[in-house]
């Protein structure tokens, strides 16, 4: 066994909102900070796996380079909280200008 080799758990982000999972990326991943920032919220993230799949996307969005449109991404994290809080109905998705394949006007992550 190479001793050098770090050992990783399996990706909390696609295990929960995947079913299935690459090894933790570590600190390559956007939400590492000493340690998986995720990792804490396990338990909740678990019974909310649309929300993990919006990090996840968040994380490949980050990975591939892109910049990111923060406020777009807070007005869609936000309407996913309300559908589950039952303040909104999911049909009423908030309307949103698609520019690119980041969505319109930057902020850089």
């Amino acid at each position: 066994m190479h001793r050098d080799l770090e050992h990783h758990q399996l990706c909390t982000l696609e295990l929960i909102a995947e079913g299935h999972a690459g090894r933790c990326p570590g600190d390559q991943c956007a939400f590492w900070e000493r340690g998986c920032a995720l990792a804490r919220l396990e338990a909740e993230l678990d019974t909310r796996p649309e929300v993990a799949q919006l990090l996840l996307d968040l994380r490949r969005e980050i990975e591939a380079g892109r910049k990111f449109p923060l406020d777009e991404a807070r007005v869609w994290f936000s309407h996913i909280l309300n559908v589950e809080e039952g303040i909104e109905q999911e049909g009423e998705a908030p309307a949103l200008e698609h520019r690119g394949p980041a969505g319109g006007a930057m902020s850089p992550v």
